[in-house]
């Protein structure tokens, strides 16, 4: 071989040393969608943080990409979808949106359980960690937000239960629906959260069930004048899906990353940062001579508890060997035991 021919192939060799490496490290691409707002806790702070954790954590071999605001699929309802069709990896979905998908997440939304979104949101994913929970066949759950819990808002006045009787509220899915007709109102369906505001303003609704931290996110402040505070109507399941043969082909050292991050880790960060966006919106909320911050009286919540009552049974029951509602109230209890 001559002297040039043994350089040509040297210089081959070389390269592919140096090209090979390059082709193996390049990282994995995910793709995070939300419809909503890219200013909400979830879009700003909580979602960038966990993308962070896990980036730095999988040493090159992972990339989130985040696309909030609806850049991916603009309507709420139709987030699910996309992440099973595989047009997005993981995505904000509310499972409320599509009713008897996730049956046991219903249960959250009983009234007067939880007291902030972080005790309902890690109760949450306790469950779904010991397999109660269906409708996940093909699904990882990357992490839960349990919003709330919802208070009643209305553009009419509010001082009494027996103020609610005949009032056209939005309800999110067939629990809030119960709720609202146990409470003596009417409720309309079919309407994403986006669309409340909009709707009140036109009388298509008097008002609606929201949790306090969305009240500006969505401009409901704008419409809703009448907040009742003490009387909470369940929580609302926010979670984050991915397709599990998605999540099962990652390299291992971005699915040790994710592993590390996903699950108890996301969700408590997202609900930490929901229950202060509660507390910032109500603060401002009861700063505004416009708005009138309601507390019913304890006769009047005896009367809703006694209203609520049969809500529960569905779950309330030994099925296969498990009462899944005492399953839950054990779960809240212990991590109300571990602040």
């Amino acid at each position: 071989m001559t002297t040039i021919k043994k350089l040509t192939m040297a210089a081959v060799i070389l390269g592919s040393a140096f090209v090979q490496p390059a082709l193996a490290e390049s990282p994995v691409v995910l793709k995070f969608a939300s419809a909503f707002p890219p200013g909400t806790k979830t879009n700003s702070i909580s979602i960038p943080a966990f993308i962070k954790a896990v980036e730095e954590a999988s040493e090159g071999t992972l990339k989130i990409e985040h696309y909030p605001g609806g850049t991916l699929g603009a309507s709420p309802t139709t987030q699910l979808k996309l992440v099973e069709d595989g047009v997005v990896d993981i995505a904000e979905v509310v499972a409320s949106y599509t009713p008897g998908r996730f049956p046991e997440l219903e249960m959250f939304e009983l009234p007067f359980v939880f007291e902030n979104t972080r005790e309902a949101s890690l109760t949450a994913y306790a469950l779904y960690e010991k397999g109660f929970f269906t409708g996940f066949d093909k699904l990882e759950l990357v992490g839960i937000a349990e919003v709330g819990p919802y208070y009643l808002h209305s553009k009419k006045e509010l001082a009494t239960v027996d103020d609610i009787s005949g009032q056209k509220l939005r309800a999110g899915g067939p629990v809030q629906g119960a709720v609202v007709q146990a409470m003596g109102g009417v409720p309309v369906g079919g309407m994403p959260a986006t669309q409340i505001a909009e709707n009140i303003s036109r009388n298509v609704v008097d008002g609606t069930l929201m949790d306090i931290g969305n009240m500006f996110n969505f401009r409901i402040a704008d419409a809703a004048g009448y907040h009742v505070i003490n009387a909470p109507l369940g929580n609302v399941a926010v979670m984050f899906p991915m397709r599990k043969d998605t999540y099962e082909s990652l390299p291992p050292k971005a699915k040790a990353a994710f592993d590390k991050y996903r699950g108890m880790w996301f969700s408590n960060v997202l609900s930490e940062n929901l229950d202060k966006q509660n507390d910032e919106s109500a603060a401002r909320l009861e700063a505004d001579a416009e708005h009138n911050m309601v507390e019913f009286s304890d006769e009047d919540i005896d009367t809703l508890k006694g209203a609520f009552a049969g809500l529960k049974d569905r779950w309330d029951a030994d099925k296969d060997g498990v009462n899944l509602y005492q399953e839950m109230l054990s779960a809240r209890d212990a991590v109300r035991a571990d602040k």
